[in-house]
């Protein structure tokens, strides 16, 4: 990971060995019938709650899957949010980017995207790349057409 990333992600509340209560991730992901694989718990336990902002490319980033998911979103929204791309894999809600225009997604397979109804940006392969991207703004993101 780049030294800007952390030092924006340290600013932001992180340290090493970060890990949060997750239980009300857990039981809104239930709620909406999508079931939690263990890379999302992984990465929320160490990120979530994160708010990053003044960011240059994305202008914030809120680690917060509560934001993302809102009152109206269910299980089959995530299973085939990104089907017109042919990217045919549920996705788990993250968090918001852009004051909260775009969605931010990760994959069974640690993709990341973030995405909004005609714009899909692949924000990463992997936990660190997709920070590099979003934080520290030392690699572009991918879009996807």
């Amino acid at each position: 990971m780049e030294t800007t990333t952390l030092q924006r992600l340290k600013a932001a509340g992180w340290k090493c060995g970060r890990k949060i209560d997750i239980s009300a991730f857990k039981k809104r992901y239930r709620e909406i019938g999508l079931e939690m694989p263990a890379n999302v718990e992984a990465f929320l336990e160490e990120f979530g709650l994160l708010h990053i902002e003044n960011l240059k490319w994305f202008r914030d980033v809120d680690f917060n899957p509560l934001e993302a998911i809102g009152i109206n979103l269910d299980a089959e929204y995530f299973e085939n949010l990104l089907d017109e791309y042919d990217i045919n894999t549920t996705t788990y809600p993250l968090g918001m980017c852009c004051r909260n225009e775009l969605f931010l997604v990760m994959t069974i397979t640690n993709e990341f995207y973030c995405f909004t109804n005609g714009c899909c940006e692949l924000c990463g392969i992997g936990v660190e790349d997709m920070l590099d991207c979003l934080i520290g703004e030392c690699r572009i993101s991918k879009t996807i057409e």
